[in-house]
């Protein structure tokens, strides 16, 4: 295809959220009914310790902290074709200020910073975070301190707050699978990681259109001729799926529109089908694939159309 999508320089990775051991993590309470202004008892996530490496897969922080730094943010194993299953917990060295326009700014503090600013549990655990970074780091990252690691390349910064509506999908998988995440309906700011590629609008339909589309069988069938390769064959989706053309949403017109109606339907019927029917065990990778075929087999319906309709969007 000669012409270039009009989304590809719009969507990008979030955060490097990594070493995982020190930002995932679990409660060692009860869920509070809010988390405004309390004091969280909390540990690193046993969860994700699987997909860990060493020297990072032994760490384990365990202590209190201030409930303005836990977020939630999504994994690629998270996104699933139109839903979105059991957003992460994170805590991170960040503040959410607004800048002299009202708009909200992401701002990083080092644990001395925080201690500075009165969060003594905050500045305590990333306190803790910082010695075993500079203790383990690698060759590679020598250079650097868990800071300019979680900001690479202002993953963290450059996000937009401020809009209502993200379109995620998964960077790393033989297909996409995306979902919207609606800042409004979620119990914590939600913060994007490195794993899901991200559009922010404010434009709900266009959020509904551009997640049909990724959902679709036909761009990932497209794209499958310039998708990395493995073992067992295509993977890694990337910007790839953004190599194939497709227009900028058009409320005028009536194939976008119709597009839009059918994704908000699936998105409403995957979120009610994953309740009733949740992973019985925790999501590998066969699994991971599994679920998600037994979601668009779900959706039998909706997905026959919109592959139809995407055809059409796809010249």
């Amino acid at each position: 295809q000669e012409k270039p999508n009009p989304y590809k320089s719009s969507f990008r990775q979030g955060a490097t959220i990594v070493p995982r051991s020190f930002y995932f993590i679990q409660l060692e309470q009860e869920m509070p009914d809010n988390f405004e202004d309390k004091i969280i008892n909390i540990k690193t996530s046993e969860a994700i310790k699987a997909d860990a490496k060493k020297p990072w897969r032994d760490i384990n922080l365990s202590n209190r902290i201030e409930s303005q730094f836990i977020f939630r943010t999504a994994l690629s194993k998270s996104i699933l074709p139109f839903t979105l299953c059991k957003p992460n917990l994170v805590v991170l060295p960040i503040t959410i200020k607004n800048n002299d326009q009202n708009e909200k700014e992401i701002k990083l503090h080092s644990s001395e910073e925080l201690r500075n600013d009165g969060f003594l549990y905050a500045s305590k655990w990333f306190k803790d975070a910082e010695n075993m970074w500079d203790i383990l780091k690698t060759e590679k990252s020598k250079k650097m301190t868990n800071l300019n690691r979680l900001n690479f390349q202002r993953g963290m910064t450059v996000q937009n707050l401020n809009a209502p509506y993200l379109v995620l999908y998964n960077s790393s998988g033989v297909n996409a699978s995306s979902t919207i995440v609606e800042r409004d309906k979620l119990d914590l700011s939600f913060v994007v990681d490195h794993k899901t590629y991200t559009f922010f609008t404010t434009n709900i339909k266009e959020a509904f259109y551009l997640s049909g589309i990724f959902n679709s069988s036909i761009p990932n069938k497209m794209m499958k001729d310039f998708q990395s390769r493995g073992l067992w064959g295509a993977r890694d989706v990337h910007k790839k799926i953004l190599d194939v053309y497709f227009p900028k949403f058009d409320e005028t017109d009536g194939i976008h529109l119709r597009l839009a109606e059918l994704s908000k339907t699936a998105h409403e019927k995957a979120e009610r089908y994953t309740l009733e029917n949740p992973p019985e065990h925790e999501l590998t990778a066969i699994r991971l694939g599994r679920y998600r075929l037994e979601i668009k087999k779900h959706l039998r319906k909706e997905m026959k159309e919109i592959d139809g309709l995407v055809k059409k969007v796809i010249k």
